[in-house]
């Protein structure tokens, strides 16, 4: 049995009403993996995305101080954050305004008001997207190392390696996101999820395992940020 592959989700919108329907929405699509932050404007966005990693941006067109527009922009300049999938969100449906925020970097467009059902359709789909494309691009960078979550499969050098669905989870993670900084609190909470004074230990024990299972050539590569986290980094 394979872990469920985490979505973790930023929502940038300013409207508190509209933030309290996201919130109602995320609570339930926990169980498919999904997890929000959900912000009020583009600064404080920009902290979180600073130190946090994300998956997706659930991105309102019309902010306070940065705009929508601005922030997403700056999201596809930077090679950290370039790979994130952006649902933009506007207050009207006209084409015009669609087309300018796919321009400007959006990977889809959602106009208000919306269907519930119509925004969680447009999320999975981003969410497969942003997978399969991130699927393809392992494939160039890790040669020699095969990841196929959803078969519960991975290669070293042509040999299939045994891995428990935590090591499988931080695995995945680690090829998401190469060179990043992972927090013990953020690998924590996307596997275990559960309080426990022993998470540090249990962290530790499980990358060891990982680490040995993937051989010196790319167990090496999982780097341990003494009183930090992890970080895995890429060959290229």
């Amino acid at each position: 049995m394979t872990s469920i592959k985490r979505q973790r989700t930023l929502i940038v919108e300013d409207d508190p009403e509209l933030r309290a329907v996201y919130a109602r929405i995320f609570e339930r699509l926990k169980d498919e993996g999904y997890t929000a932050v959900v912000v009020s404007d583009g600064e404080r966005a920009l902290d979180v995305l600073q130190f946090e990693p994300v998956d997706l941006v659930l991105l309102d067109w019309n902010l306070p101080g940065i705009s929508g527009e601005t922030l997403l922009r700056a999201l596809r300049a930077h090679p950290k954050t370039r790979s994130i999938g952006v649902l933009m969100v506007t207050g009207r449906a006209s084409p015009a305004e669609e087309i300018q925020a796919l321009d400007s970097g959006a990977d889809d467009h959602l106009a208000k008001p919306f269907d519930e059902h119509v925004l969680l359709a447009r999320l999975r789909s981003l969410s497969r997207r942003r997978d399969l494309a991130i699927e393809q691009q392992q494939a160039k960078l890790y040669p020699g190392l095969d990841f196929d979550r959803d078969a519960d499969l991975v290669r070293v050098e042509g040999q299939r390696v045994h891995l428990t669905p935590k090591e499988m989870g931080l695995l995945g993670i680690f090829l998401h996101r190469p060179n990043m900084l992972h927090t013990y609190a953020y690998l924590w909470e996307s596997l275990w999820g559960y309080e426990s004074e022993h998470r540090e230990h249990l962290l530790t024990v499980t990358m060891s395992s990982l680490r040995r299972k993937l051989g010196e050539t790319w167990g090496g590569r999982l780097k341990c940020h003494k009183g930090k986290g992890y970080a895995f980094e890429s060959p290229l």
